[in-house]
This record gives C-alpha cells, structure tokens and sequence, in this order.
C-alpha cells in the first residue's frame, strides 16, 4: 500500500471491501478447521468442551468415535459463502442423526440378517446372532448426540478476537 500524504482522504470503500472479503474467508475456514478438530478432539467445543458419549458394547475398543472411514469428518463442507451467512454441511447421509442425535428403525430384511450371520461368524460375538435369529421385522437404534458442528461461543469469541486485531492492524497501516 502506497503511502499517503496528510490531507489525502483515505479509501474507506475499499477498505472495508477488502476487509469483508478478507473477513468472510477467514471465517469460513477456520470455522470449517475448528469443526474438523471435533473429530480429533472426540467432542464439541460451545461454551466448554462437551466430550461425546462413549460407545455401548464397544466393538473398537480404543478406536476414535465417528472416524472409522473418514467418510462423515471429509464430507464437512462449506456449502455457500456470502456476505451474509457462511452456511456449512455435509452431504453425507448419516450426517443430521449423528449431530443431533436421535432414533432410527432399521428393517430387518433376508439381506441384513445374512449380514448379521457373516458378522456373527467372522467375530464370533453373539449380538450378531441374536439379530439374525430375531423374531422382530425392524430393530429401534438410538443414536446418541455427538454434535461436530454447529453454532459456538469459544468459535465465534475467536473469530471476533481475530476481527478486531485486524481492524487495529489495518487502520495503522492507512
């Protein structure tokens, strides 16, 4: 930036164009970063860090919750970027249940319960057996909150931090 003279008027539209522009990309990754870090950290940061649920009847012992093919942590998106909103996503399926938390009835189809034999048979664990050999037609699985994303006061403290030193460091250099 070229230096200016005392009675020039700085270009205080183009400043804050820059700054929103610069503003709205800061943001957006980093809060994309800072939901990511969910899955390493295994819980969400809002006000405090809120550690996820541990698993029942634990099948992977030691291993991270949620992260077992990378496929719901890569699918973290940002879905539209405006001057307005950063909206952020994921397009993976399993995505909303897993965020929120809730219940799903899984059909128990020819197809699962052969599952559930090869499951049975290849670790020997008897759950497996007893949902092939079921009487049911569908199975209630309820799915515990394990939120990854959504709105954060720790997110949005530093974000507001990071605005505000930016502002400072900008306006010295006019």
């Amino acid at each position: 930036m070229a230096k200016r003279s005392e009675d020039e008027v700085p270009d205080f539209v183009g400043f804050a164009k820059e700054l929103k522009r610069d503003v709205v990309s800061y943001s957006a990754v980093t809060a994309l970063n800072f939901f990511i870090d969910s899955f390493q950290k295994q819980g969400f940061t809002n006000s405090s860090f809120e550690p996820w649920p541990k698993r029942n009847n634990d099948t992977r012992p030691g291993g991270a919750l949620l992260v077992k093919s990378t496929n719901l942590r890569n699918s973290l998106k940002i879905m539209d970027r405006s001057s307005a909103a950063i909206l952020f996503g994921s397009n993976s399926p399993y995505a909303k249940i897993h965020n929120e938390g809730g219940t799903i009835n899984v059909t128990l189809t020819k197809k699962a319960r052969k599952f559930f034999w090869f499951m049975y048979y290849a670790t020997n664990d008897s759950r497996y057996k007893w949902m092939a050999i079921s009487k049911k037609d569908h199975l209630t699985i309820k799915i515990p909150k394990r939120q990854f994303i959504g709105h954060s006061e720790t997110l949005m403290s530093n974000l507001e931090t990071w605005f505000k030193n930016e502002i400072e460091q900008r306006f010295k250099n006019i």
